[in-house]
């Protein structure tokens, strides 16, 4: 399978990290910033960096970005850039284009422009973690929609020893089993020390058995787990 190729234009915080992981999992990036300093950090990390306006069409067309498999407009602060960048890479072709959303007024006239795929990633980081904040005991919670999300939860006490069939979460708590965490002691053979790595149970069989330190990875509504975490 060939490797993905995306473009990411501006290397903020956001832009930057996003070219850097998308780069570390095998695509490979242009990653385009005004900035050279800002240009320099990620050079030896992604395919190609180039320092470049982007409302430049001509310089834009140069390094191939119609050729990506997606763009990234990452740009965090200046307005008419976000816009006339995105307006280019339409007129170029692109054929997934996504935008980091500055505004209220800029996601506005993104969408008068067509473009659906937007990003808010200081909303969403805020979001992530007032759901942590606001129950007591989880570890992470990730909102699919509205009403469900993926929970993690440290094993209640009451289920250490017993199987996923004993615990009855779905029966009792309306809640499903998507897989459970496992600290793992490996002992070195040249070290006195022990390292400790984490293993995914994969699906859960109904006689997998319980244990001190598991993980929970649990899949519903927010009202069930809270009622279940009060439990504890």
């Amino acid at each position: 399978m060939k490797n993905r190729k995306f473009g990411v234009i501006g290397l903020g915080y956001f832009g930057l990290n996003l070219a850097i992981n998308l780069a570390d999992k095998g695509a490979e990036v242009i990653a385009v910033d005004l900035d050279p300093i800002r240009v320099e950090l990620v050079n030896n990390k992604v395919t190609l960096a180039v320092a470049l306006d982007s409302t430049d069409k001509a310089a834009l067309e140069g390094i191939g970005i119609k050729d990506m498999d997606a763009v990234i407009v990452a740009i965090g602060e200046n307005f008419e850039a976000s816009i006339n960048t995105t307006a280019i890479l339409q007129e170029l072709g692109v054929k997934r284009i996504f935008n980091r959303v500055i505004s209220p007024i800029h996601e506005r006239l993104l969408k008068l422009m067509n473009v659906e795929e937007l990003l808010v990633p200081e909303a969403e980081a805020a979001l992530h973690l007032a759901n942590r904040l606001n129950i007591v005991g989880l570890l992470e919670a990730y909102q699919m929609d509205d009403e469900h999300s993926i929970f993690e939860i440290n094993i209640p006490e009451q289920f250490i020893g017993k199987t996923v069939a004993e615990s009855k979460l779905r029966q009792n708590h309306a809640l499903n089993l998507v897989t459970v965490k496992r600290v793992i002691i490996k002992k070195g053979l040249m070290t006195l020390g022990q390292k400790a790595s984490i293993a995914v149970t994969g699906v859960p069989e109904p006689n997998l058995v319980f244990k001190e330190g598991d993980v929970l990875v649990l899949f519903g509504k927010e009202k069930d787990v809270e009622l279940l975490l009060e439990e504890i």
